[in-house]
């Protein structure tokens, strides 16, 4: 169950927990595809197929409660390899999803790569340079192209005010486009969008004409979430479970290949799902190789 996690691994980051507190189904209705099992699901998750001998963490910081017991967040892994790097001074980064934390992004902006980040739910950020190639923009990555009023909350407010605020939402080959880069490769392409990442994923590998955007990626950093394994009933954890699968596998089919991935430990949830108990975070990191 943890294969992600190796002893290599800063020793100042908690192992997963022996037992963890588990999310089980309210409702036992799975009645439907009844040879299906998470083996292969938790295979495409947890099992690399291919390496990388110059892996590298980049950006993130520590959040310490002791000097022994100690969480990271915001770190991205990069493959520096000859075949899939990011070359200095001719390198495209587009990151979805900052959150307000953007060490990552700075820390790829001194590789000397042009750096797009991208987030619609930050209050008073507005379409920026922040320093000379490092843009923000005020947009959210979906399938569709849309406008909407959405309800936000500041991070960190000791008293939680919503307001409404008007998002924009783009897809991908969109703002590829908008920004000119349509005949120019995306070196490394980082998601950490709140489980729209399968609606995003489904709809561009199920679509041949924007498939070609993908083409043209040299690396994923993916903050994955499986929040539909915690559906209320069994046969929607199953439902959810197999979505995931085939995106995971359609990604390998077209080339995508799982070099590294890490459990999320600030945050971890598990949800069981067919005698199966499966964390629902975690970050990974797939390269292109054909």
């Amino acid at each position: 169950m943890w294969k992600a996690w190796h002893d290599s691994m800063d020793p100042k980051l908690p192992r997963p927990p022996a037992n963890p507190k588990v999310d089980y189904p309210k409702v036992q209705d799975d009645t439907e595809y009844p040879t299906w099992t998470p083996r292969r699901l938790q295979q495409l998750l947890e099992e690399p197929t291919t390496s990388c001998r110059r892996l590298t963490s980049l950006g993130g910081s520590y959040l310490c409660e002791d000097c022994h017991t100690c969480q990271r967040d915001g770190n991205k892994y990069i493959c520096f390899d000859p075949d899939v790097r990011p070359v200095p001074g001719n390198c495209l980064v587009y990151s979805f999803g900052v959150g307000g934390e953007m060490s990552w992004d700075i820390a790829m902006r001194n590789l000397n790569c042009s750096v797009f980040a991208f987030d619609m739910t930050l209050m008073g950020w507005g379409n920026s340079m922040f320093a000379e190639g490092l843009h923000f923009l005020d947009l959210g990555l979906t399938s569709f192209n849309s406008d909407d009023t959405i309800n936000m909350t500041a991070a960190g407010n000791s008293v939680q005010h919503w307001e409404s605020r008007k998002a924009y939402f783009r897809s991908l080959e969109t703002i590829r486009d908008i920004l000119g880069h349509k005949d120019r490769p995306i070196d490394v392409l980082k998601m950490d969008i709140e489980f729209m990442e399968w609606k995003v994923l489904v709809d561009i590998l199920s679509t041949p004409e924007k498939f070609t955007v993908l083409q043209d990626v040299r690396q994923i950093a993916l903050e994955i979430h499986l929040d539909g394994l915690r559906n209320s009933t069994a046969a929607e954890r199953v439902e959810e479970a197999r979505k995931v699968e085939a995106v995971l596998e359609g990604l390998h089919t077209h080339g995508f290949h799982l070099v590294h991935t890490e459990l999320n430990t600030a945050q971890q949830v598990h949800a069981e799902i067919r005698g199966q108990v499966l964390p629902l975070y975690r970050e990974s990191l797939f390269l292109r190789r054909l």
